[in-house]
């Protein structure tokens, strides 16, 4: 399903070769490749030459200290990006340095030594040419940068008490095959399941305990259940039931990476159903899996697109600060994305929960979650939570940015600005005349549809 093309293209060439004068180069990398992982490894002469690589940042911006790459080479999945600094300072003239991809497609997590990169190519692998670039050095010498050892120190891991009453959501990443179509991909939102719910279950083992979920979304169009606070920590598992890696990107404010949990699962035979899912998920690595399922260190910064390899669970703390509406999450492997691998989410701030039904962000998601039919008449109840979210963001400032339409998970802009005959200028007309448009004539106010819905 997925594209594999067989050449690399850097900067829109083929093989591209660059000359660089003997000194310290900062490279920002991007894949953007529609499915193809990349595990990048310099060699001079054959062998692997990964010291004269540092990363300094990632998705979002400088690492807190300058890291190494992984020994097998830098991973980087659809849509990752990395800050990198090469050191070509102590080479002579006419050296030359070789950009190679070892990494198999579909991309699994499956290692390859850096010292066999020379023979990475493999047809099975749908790795046929795995060059991508050249260095070749010309000019004088300069002499190295120092680096400093503290890059940043804005962010860090949020500490365990921001998180011990974090809300925990559970996504199971799910493929669907079917022998006259290509397969569906989804993402499966789970939410703990009661005795009096049916159908079929999601059950979790860890260290003697059971833990029961049920699908609550399965496709794009399903009903929005994902409701973050602004301001408030989440942790997120990604819970991957697939044989390929999915690099999960999540739009609007980057992540920190928790943690990689090895799993072992059982699916019974049609346990996957358009919007069904039964499995088993024990937390322990499986016999067959050979991952190592650690965090790298450059993994550690702030991320917006996160490898989950099979066999696997990894957990990372989301919180969203400034802006509220609708917005995305999928698997940026864009063959994924286009068929079904996408859900939204709704952030809000925190003044608006109590007249939505949803629980605090503090409640857990494994306590007591409201009924699926007090969620529904909270957000069918459009013309009351409208009236009561303006009244609030006339109030709270930070509302003023924008506020949540329930019903349709619009953004309605509202800013605090001069009437001009009876409109406020920038407010969304309920006759949809439009955020700035004013009256024909002056002295005329527009009539609102309806006198629950007016302003």
């Amino acid at each position: 399903m997925e594209a594999f093309p067989p050449f690399t293209v850097v900067n829109g060439k083929v093989w591209p070769v660059l000359d660089v004068q003997p000194a310290t180069y900062r490279f920002r990398v991007l894949n953007g490749s529609n499915a193809r992982t990349y595990r990048l490894v310099l060699l001079r002469d054959g062998a692997p030459e990964l010291g004269r690589i540092t990363q300094i940042g990632t998705d979002h911006g400088l690492l807190r200290t300058p890291v190494p790459v992984p020994a097998d080479g830098l991973v980087l999945a659809s849509a990752e990006r990395a800050d990198l600094l090469v050191d070509f300072s102590d080479l002579a003239p006419g050296s030359e340095l070789t950009v190679l991809n070892t990494a198999a497609a579909p991309f699994d997590g499956s290692s390859f030594p850096a010292a066999d990169a020379e023979n990475a190519a493999d047809l099975e692998s749908l790795l046929p040419y795995p060059q991508v670039l050249r260095f070749r050095v010309v000019g004088e010498a300069k002499p190295p940068a120092p680096i400093p050892r503290e890059l940043v120190t804005d962010y860090e891991l949020p500490a365990a008490e921001a998180l011990a009453g974090a809300r925990r959501r559970a996504i199971a990443l799910v493929e669907r095959e079917s022998d006259d179509e290509p397969s569906m991909l989804t993402m499966r939102e789970l939410a703990v399941a009661t005795d009096a719910d049916g159908g079929p279950r999601v059950t979790r083992h860890r260290r003697r305990r059971n833990h029961r979920y049920r699908v609550v979304a399965a496709h794009f169009e399903d009903m929005t259940t994902f409701f973050p606070m602004l301001g408030e920590y989440e942790v997120w598992q990604l819970i991957n039931l697939t044989g390929d890696t999915h690099p999960i990107h999540l739009h609007l404010d980057p992540f920190q990476i928790l943690a990689r949990h090895p799993i072992r699962y059982e699916i019974p035979e049609d346990g996957i159903e358009d919007r069904d899912l039964a499995a088993t998920i024990t937390l322990e690595r499986d016999p067959d899996d050979e991952l190592d399922h650690a965090i790298d260190d450059n993994e550690r910064g702030l991320k917006d697109t996160i490898r989950v390899n099979p066999n696997e669970i990894v957990e990372i703390a989301v919180r969203f600060t400034t802006y509220s509406g609708r917005y995305m999450y999928h698997c940026h492997i864009l063959e994924h994305e286009d068929r079904d691998m996408m859900r939204p989410f709704v952030t809000m701030a925190s003044e608006l929960m109590p007249f939505t039904g949803l629980r605090s962000a503090h409640d857990t998601s494994e306590s007591t979650s409201p009924s699926r039919a007090r969620r529904a008449r909270a957000l069918s109840s459009y013309s009351r939570l409208l009236d009561e979210a303006v009244r609030v963001a006339r109030r709270v400032p930070a509302l003023q940015a924008g506020l949540v339409h329930a019903q349709t998970a619009e953004v309605v802009a509202v800013r605090e600005e001069p009437r001009v005959d009876g409109h406020a200028a920038g407010r969304l007309c309920p006759r949809r005349c439009g955020p700035s448009r004013r009256p024909r004539r002056p002295g005329r106010r527009c009539r609102p549809t309806s006198r629950r819905a007016s302003w």
